[in-house]
């Protein structure tokens, strides 16, 4: 998630870049010829000085991150970088069109899950797992296992279309990181006697008693959250869906009709009534700036928005929270920018060296001065710079690592067609919240449309 900068939705991003992939289908790949992998004796950071990598990524805390260090990483590989950053909707489409040609114009780039399960499908991005196992390719001291292993899980896929999550090939390295967290203003709900909602159902009675108070001269909403028709709604809405135990596709087929989802959408239509009717349009920049400005007193969103909340009027008066518990407990689904490598490299070694690096401890220590929260790495989260960093954000960065530690998991079935999928389903989600259909209703057209999908 861009950090306030940039205001278009990475989500919608995504829906351009899949109409653009599915116009470009039909066309043909002129995959140059790829040259093997050289062999090595041992890791050494100066095996491939000499070379030259061309990276495209999205104008991001990681791409800032990156952009400022790129002289030490020459430094230390004598590997000569070019990097090119691009809005989020323009590096999506012209991310897409670069892969289906097969040119290898560029070696490396940002990827996360849904992308990763489109690329993989089509066979464009390189599977990781033979590198980071290789001993000659990994310094010895990259420690692969100090990567959370939710989000190494949520980065592998076995190709196989609706199934196979958190197993064969690994699409990515994991960069920055979001959970779905509770966010309310500790100030009005103290002023309220009301205490911090640990429930859904409190959750929905405290947004209900607020809705409508008057609060620095502001009638305020008691909720807020995104309500767009495309399957970034799923994010915040997963910490209901997974709360009542809930899944997607079970068996090859829908199933967001069963008694499970339709309660978990029950509840979040009954709960988005205390937010406002402009929220059904709202992707995560429209309901962010919603609840900056004051409007709202609970809000369900990314964890790392923290940064956006604390500089601005309402900093010093958030509370954060687990997402909030539900007859099977809790969850959260996450976003995971990472990189990945370009199957048609021509320079996968020296692709690989930068990917590393990028994803090192000292790096990922390091970009946190440039805003790239939540580290990726168990070390980074826990070390005295993140705690530093964030000392005045309350509970902030206690919750975020208690969320992808113990409940955050990519929520949905893999496929390398899931966002046709997230979007026939939110489409539905959001005509239930606008009473255009009851839940049940909505969620049995929802599985009509996934399975038509499927069939296809």
């Amino acid at each position: 998630m861009p950090t306030g900068k940039i205001a278009v939705s990475r989500r919608s991003a995504v829906a351009v870049g899949v109409a653009a992939m599915t116009a470009l289908a039909a066309g043909c790949s002129s995959t140059a010829e790829v040259p093997a992998p050289k062999t090595v004796d041992a890791f050494d950071w100066k095996n491939f000085s000499g070379e030259s990598l061309s990276l495209l990524m999205s104008e991001h805390p990681v791409s800032i991150a990156v952009r400022e260090h790129l002289p030490e990483f020459e430094e230390l590989t004598g590997i000569t970088v070019s990097l090119e950053t691009l809005s989020e909707t323009d590096y999506m489409v012209k991310l897409l069109t670069e892969l289906q040609s097969g040119s290898g114009s560029y070696d490396a780039f940002m990827s996360s899950q849904p992308m990763n399960f489109q690329y993989a499908g089509a066979g464009w991005i390189e599977d990781l797992m033979p590198w980071v196992e290789d001993t000659t390719k990994t310094a010895p001291d990259w420690d692969f296992a100090d990567f959370y292993p939710a989000l190494i899980e949520s980065l592998r896929w076995d190709q196989t279309e609706y199934s196979g999550a958190g197993e064969g090939g690994l699409w990515a390295i994991p960069a920055n990181e979001e959970g779905y967290a509770l966010f309310y203003r500790k100030d009005i709900l103290d002023a309220a006697g009301i205490a911090a909602p640990d429930t859904i159902d409190e959750l929905i009675e405290a947004a209900g008693q607020l809705h409508g108070t008057v609060v620095d001269g502001i009638e305020i909403n008691g909720f807020v959250s995104r309500g767009d028709k495309t399957y970034p709604t799923l994010n915040p809405f997963s910490t209901f869906f997974l709360a009542h135990g809930a899944t997607d596709i079970e068996d090859g087929q829908a199933a967001v009709n069963s008694p499970e989802s339709v309660a978990a959408v029950e509840q979040w239509v009954e709960l988005m009534q205390y937010a406002p009717v402009s929220a059904s349009t709202y992707t995560w920049y429209e309901a962010q700036q919603d609840f900056i400005s004051g409007n709202a007193a609970f809000y369900i969103d990314a964890d790392h928005m923290a940064p956006d909340f604390e500089k601005s009027p309402i900093g010093g008066k958030v509370g954060y929270s687990l997402p909030p518990s539900g007859p099977k407990g809790r969850g959260s689904s996450m976003w995971v920018w990472s990189l990945g490598m370009n199957g048609a490299s021509r320079k996968k070694d020296a692709a690989w060296q930068f990917i590393q690096w990028a994803t090192s401890k000292e790096f990922l220590t390091t970009a946190i001065a440039n805003g790239n929260m939540n580290p990726t790495r168990i070390s980074v989260a826990q070390s005295e710079e993140m705690t530093a960093a964030t000392a005045e954000w309350g509970d902030y960065n206690e919750v975020w690592q208690e969320i992808l530690a113990e409940y955050a998991q990519w929520a949905y079935t893999p496929s390398s067609r899931f966002p046709e999928i997230g979007d026939a389903w939110t489409v539905r989600i959001q005509s239930a919240v606008l009473g255009q259909q009851s839940p049940q209703e909505a969620m049995d057209e929802a599985a009509e449309k996934i399975n038509a999908i499927i069939a296809d």
